[in-house]
């Protein structure tokens, strides 16, 4: 059994760099000893795991399906290892996370105080920023990202999904009508993210079909928290995450228009972090904590058959209706 762990350990540090001789130098043994290694486990497992050429070395569909499985035995080995290792352990030092604003403020910032609370011993440094930035050049532990993950070498835990919706004011939709087609969104301002953005267009519903639209307005930004104060200001109607609009369609700040024309699919939320052994103190314990807390979040989300409580009590305004 140890012999086929050293063999998984060897695949992947091959897988990712690309090299024999890479990895061999990280293994501290020579570059003919990776190559007897791999070629022993694709004899073992009957498949070719990486194409070979003079200057090329890549992993073949075979050997891609089996980095996955290869990634999670030896992380499953290292959190077992790493929790005998540092149960002892405080948590302590400089823990920096990358996120948007929108999602520092709304969902994040009511959760820090208990989980500093817990490690008094750790500082938080956020890194706001509207898109992923690159994590080593910018020390980052941590970050917070949706839609696809096309880095394969970082791991990508699913904590939660939302959908897009579209909202306005309640002032702005007395002022200008309520839309009830697609249509009638040619003739509403709309507050939108910039041109050649992947959100400015926006998916909606026609039948069965799903179809992109360009709608247009006075106001264009890249930030989704600038877009979400305008609409709750009766600027016009913004397209924006549930994850960030709910606490205003509580409050009755925003109402959710045109709700069956959405795409009716979900984006999932991760969490983002290095793929890397010896994971450390801090950043074990702020996944396991982000993690649980937004998983009560589902949980709750799901079971709850009538709406949360509205804030301070005031009930939604909702749309008037369609003439």
């Amino acid at each position: 059994m140890n012999d086929r762990i050293q063999e998984l350990d060897v695949f992947l540090r091959v897988a990712d760099a690309s090299s024999f001789s890479a990895a061999a130098r990280g293994l501290g043994c020579s570059p003919s000893t990776v190559s007897k290694r791999i070629q022993r486990l694709e004899n073992r497992l009957h498949v070719r795991l990486f194409h070979r050429t003079s200057r090329v070395l890549r992993l073949t569909l075979e050997g891609e399906n089996f980095m996955a499985a290869a990634h999670r035995v030896i992380e499953a080995i290292d959190e077992a290892e790493a929790g005998v290792g540092q149960s002892g352990l405080t948590a302590s030092g400089v823990l920096r996370i990358n996120c948007p604003l929108l999602l520092a403020q709304h969902q994040l910032s009511p959760l820090i105080p208990e989980f500093l609370s817990q490690h008094p011993a750790m500082r938080l440094e956020f890194v706001l920023s509207a898109a992923p930035i690159e994590p080593f050049e910018n020390q980052i532990d941590v970050s917070f990202q949706s839609g696809s993950i096309p880095d394969s070498s970082m791991v990508a835990r699913r904590i939660a999904s939302t959908r897009w919706s579209m909202c306005a004011a309640p002032s702005y939709l007395r002022r200008r009508g309520v839309p009830c087609t697609v249509d009638e969104l040619k003739s509403h301002n709309c507050l939108n993210f910039l041109p050649g953005s992947f959100r400015s267009s926006w998916p909606l519903r026609d039948g069965s079909e799903v179809a992109a639209h360009d709608v247009r307005g006075n106001i264009g930004s890249n930030s989704s928290e600038l877009l979400r104060s305008f609409a709750v200001a009766g600027v016009g109607i913004a397209r924006l995450s549930d994850m960030h609009v709910d606490g205003d369609i509580r409050a009755g700040r925003l109402v959710r228009v045109l709700e069956a024309y959405c795409a009716d699919t979900e984006e999932p939320l991760y969490v983002v972090y290095a793929s890397r052994r010896n994971l450390s103190v801090r950043v074990k314990v702020f996944l396991e904590f982000i993690t649980r807390k937004f998983s009560v979040r589902v949980d709750s989300a799901e079971s709850r058959e009538e709406p949360a409580t509205p804030e301070h009590d005031v009930k939604p305004s909702p749309a008037p209706p369609c003439p």
